[in-house]
């Protein structure tokens, strides 16, 4: 199951929360990762189907409102979906 927590920017991530060397957060679902668009990652990245990327966490999965995360979507209090 997915826990939600806030990063100190405001985003939401799964898990703990880390900061990447670029300044944004990632969730605790593996190490910190660089993708090949220079996004960062939890994990081993992968590309969704609109050319984003997802970490671990379980399949590439379509959220309700058209982002992709990694298993299943779980909205977060901003809206957004992790």
């Amino acid at each position: 199951m997915k826990t939600p927590r806030i990063a100190p920017d405001g985003t939401y991530v799964n898990g703990t929360p880390r900061i990447c060397p670029d300044g944004t957060y990632v969730g605790d679902g593996g190490p910190i990762t660089i993708t090949p668009d220079g996004s960062y990652v939890a994990g081993s990245p992968r590309i969704a189907p609109d050319g984003s990327y997802v970490g671990d966490g379980g399949s590439v999965t379509i959220a309700p409102d058209g982002s992709y995360v990694a298993g299943t979507p779980m909205i977060c209090p901003n809206g957004k979906y992790i």
